[in-house]
């Protein structure tokens, strides 16, 4: 997406300009929280898990200086020169002290004095963002996070394209995964399954977790991942298949149950299924993102499973849903508090689960996008796997 950076610095220039920022500090931090510097230049910082002691401070994290001023070319702040190099950069400064290179270049661009607006105050430390205002005190250091989150939140049309290639990658292997959840079969090994093939199909950074019977099914997400456990007739199992295309994120979920199905399991399951569809039948342009949780809150209590399902409304899973893109969670979060309108060109996962119920717990996860019309499902996978 090279070529759609230099309209993404722009509009960046224009909002920061029209908060009366003179310019944006953007923050990364390699390996997992760099979406905002991918996004606005493509850098990726790297030697993450140094401690921070004499002249080494911050190793890992990435900073772009981005003037508001769009004849000044924005420059960069990195530790070593082992990292990804940024695209439209007029300088990048290697120090191994990144608050001494991020002050080099606000002092060579003239910025003391000036009101910076901060992308990345939840990823750089506390520690840094100590001795960042101490190195500059005559600038003004302003939280500004929501500028970049808000404008990759809505997708262009070749982020769609990305998304939609890799959520076709989890379709194709949650196909033929489903053919492997029989007795016998152990965690790990359809965990490994999924992995594989996810990267035989052109994906990176796959992972999977599987999580079976009562207590592990029961759970949102237990530790390790996938276990060395055996699947039984009649345990239900859930199993998320991820990974990465061109920088951007896949993220599904499936659950069944092994076997012989019970009616508890096939009520929990159709519960869940129901919450799904319910929750994609509501996504528009303009709806409310907390709304769509409560409305799966409503189908789950219904069907007699309260406190069982989300954090906002009593339960043990973090939300109903999130963007995905650059970042596997993305905003808006489909959660209770979340005050964003859904807007066409949102690309969401919605993932409803029970958990902690007597028989286990389940989660069905789509990726969707918002369009003007509605919603339109891009997960082509079949959901109901029990029937």
């Amino acid at each position: 997406m090279i070529d759609e950076m230099p309209d993404r610095v722009r509009r960046a220039r224009e909002l920061a300009g029209m908060r009366g920022y003179e310019g944006l500090l953007v923050v990364g931090r390699a390996p997992d929280r760099n979406g905002d510097l991918l996004y606005l230049c493509g850098h990726v910082p790297m030697l993450a898990g140094h401690p921070s002691r004499f002249a080494v401070r911050g190793r890992g994290l990435g900073l772009l200086y981005l003037p508001t001023d769009p004849k000044i070319a924005p420059e960069l702040a990195v530790t070593t020169p082992f990292h990804v190099p940024g695209h439209g950069i007029g300088r990048t400064v290697v120090n191994p002290n990144i608050v001494a290179a991020a002050t080099a270049i606000l002092e060579g661009l003239g910025a003391p004095g000036s009101t910076i607006g901060l992308v990345g105050m939840d990823v750089i430390s506390a520690m840094t963002f100590d001795e960042l205002r101490l190195y500059n005190p005559r600038v003004r250091f302003v939280e500004a996070d929501d500028l970049v989150m808000n404008m990759r939140a809505v997708k262009s049309e070749r982020e769609i394209a990305a998304l939609r290639i890799g959520s076709g990658f989890a379709d194709e292997v949650g196909e033929a995964l489903r053919e492997r959840i029989v007795p016998g079969v152990t965690e790990s090994e359809l965990a490994s399954f999924v992995v594989a093939e996810m990267t035989r199909r052109g994906a990176d950074q796959a992972f999977a977790t599987c999580q079976s019977g009562v207590e592990r099914s029961g759970e949102p997400f237990m530790f390790p991942a996938a276990s060395s456990r055996v699947l039984r007739d009649g345990d239900l199992v859930h199993m998320e298949i991820n990974g990465r295309y061109e920088g951007y994120k896949i993220d599904i979920c499936r659950s069944t149950v092994v076997g012989r199905p019970t009616d508890e399991a096939v009520h929990l399951l159709e519960t869940v299924l129901a919450m799904l569809e319910a929750s994609c039948a509501a996504i528009a342009p303009g709806v409310l993102a907390e709304d769509l949780e409560a409305l799966a809150s409503d189908v789950a209590e219904t069907a007699g499973y309260r406190g069982k399902f989300a954090f906002g409304h009593g339960g043990p899973g973090t939300y109903l849903g999130h963007g995905i893109g650059l970042g596997i969670d993305e905003p808006p979060v489909v959660a209770k508090g979340e005050k964003t309108f859904l807007r066409a060109g949102m690309m969401l996962t919605i993932e409803p689960g029970l958990y902690r119920t007597p028989a286990g717990g389940a989660r069905i996860e789509d990726e969707v996008l918002v369009t003007e019309g509605g919603c339109e499902v891009v997960t082509r996978l079949e959901r109901r796997w029990w029937a």
